[in-house]
């Protein structure tokens, strides 16, 4: 499969001195917002996550995996990507957003595709997990139900 995605990784904010159980050793995430639940062809996909970190070392990897209802042993509708963040100047308490981004079975400049189960609507859903400089990872995130069509 040659599904590919585009991330965007926007740091909203440096935030140091907030409540002790907002940031842990262990990264957390947040489903902030997700663009659409039915996606046409040709159309993005857009995830806002939030992530928070005591340590600010996020720097690492985030694994992303599409899993597919409609075709569940599809090499083509189903994928794992293991993405290296980039670097940027942390600090401890760190607190961000990354955009993550798909465009529909459909390639353009500056866009990447995923890719749904053929002819037929494809209900899926996304994991997301990221992983720390010190090998620390968050709990896993589950997106809603998601529609590809066509």
């Amino acid at each position: 499969m040659k599904a590919k995605i585009l991330m965007i990784f926007c740091l909203t904010g440096l935030i140091a001195g907030c409540s002790k159980n907002k940031y842990t050793t262990q990264p957390q995430l947040t489903l902030k917002s997700v663009s659409s639940t039915v996606v046409a062809k040709g159309q993005t996909l857009s995830f806002n996550i939030e992530f928070t970190d005591k340590e600010g070392d996020v720097q690492d990897s985030m694994w992303i995996q599409k899993v597919s209802k409609v075709c569940p042993t599809s090499p083509i509708a189903n994928f794992a990507i293991n993405f290296q963040v980039p670097n940027f100047p942390s600090t401890k308490n760190l607190k961000g957003n990354f955009d993550i981004n798909f465009i529909n079975n459909v390639t353009g400049a500056g866009y990447y595709y995923i890719t749904g189960c053929g002819n037929v609507p494809d209900t899926c859903y996304f994991r997301f997990v990221l992983k720390d400089l010190a090998g620390h990872t968050s709990d896993t995130l589950v997106s809603p139900n998601i529609v590809l069509l066509p």
